[in-house]
């Protein structure tokens, strides 16, 4: 079964605990893996909420990945994400250790042998389709896709504008799981399109 990976996205909400709502319905409808992403707010901020999602998280065995700040993941004990603009994975690994979940966005296959030799555990490839997220995304072609997925050592997820409509066209693909935001987020009811999403990808 491939991984379904949620990446949170709390810029649509006006009360924090209409958020949480929404992530602890995620993780009851069965996500494997859950990223924090708050590129706005600062480390105090991420890590009271990170905290918060990690007790919830905890009960389904979800492992918890913080986007960006290596400093929360090292307090929490949990994973990180890094981009381009981050820390290196080289980096993080050595503050973080060698049996931490460590993440990198890669585009080309150049930067994923680099992400893979440094240590990562996993790459995030896209965007594959449009996006509604807030966060500023670049185009990745089917094409590049495959071509990282085929020099990887390391899971490849694909991430970028996949929902219901998008999936199909991922069906016959090598890759590992792909990573939501919004198809989980803005749905009205976040469980059931976590089940939803995990039955569609059966077929893939």
């Amino acid at each position: 079964m491939k991984t379904l990976y949620y990446i949170t996205d709390s810029t649509k909400y006006d009360a924090e605990e209409d958020f949480f709502a929404d992530v602890f319905a995620a993780l009851r409808g069965g996500v494997d893996l859950i990223q924090l992403r708050e590129k706005e707010l600062s480390d105090e901020e991420v890590y009271a909420r990170a905290l918060r999602i990690k007790k919830e998280a905890d009960k389904y065995d979800t492992p918890l990945i913080i986007d960006d700040r290596v400093d929360v993941a090292k307090k929490l004990g949990v994973g990180v994400h890094l981009g381009d603009d981050d820390m290196t994975v080289k980096e993080a690994r050595a503050i973080l250790g060698e049996n931490a979940l460590i993440g990198a966005s890669v585009k080309t296959v150049e930067r994923a042998k680099e992400a893979e030799a440094e240590g990562a555990s996993y790459f995030g490839t896209g965007a594959l389709f449009p996006t509604q997220t807030k966060v500023i995304t670049r185009h990745t072609s089917m094409d590049t896709f495959r071509a990282i997925k085929k020099c990887a050592k390391v899971p490849v997820y694909a991430i970028g504008g996949i929902n219901e409509k998008t999936l199909p066209e991922l069906k016959g693909e090598d890759f590992d799981g792909i990573c939501v935001v919004s198809a989980i987020q803005y749905a009205v009811d976040p469980e059931a399109a976590v089940k939803s999403l995990r039955a569609r990808m059966k077929d893939l």
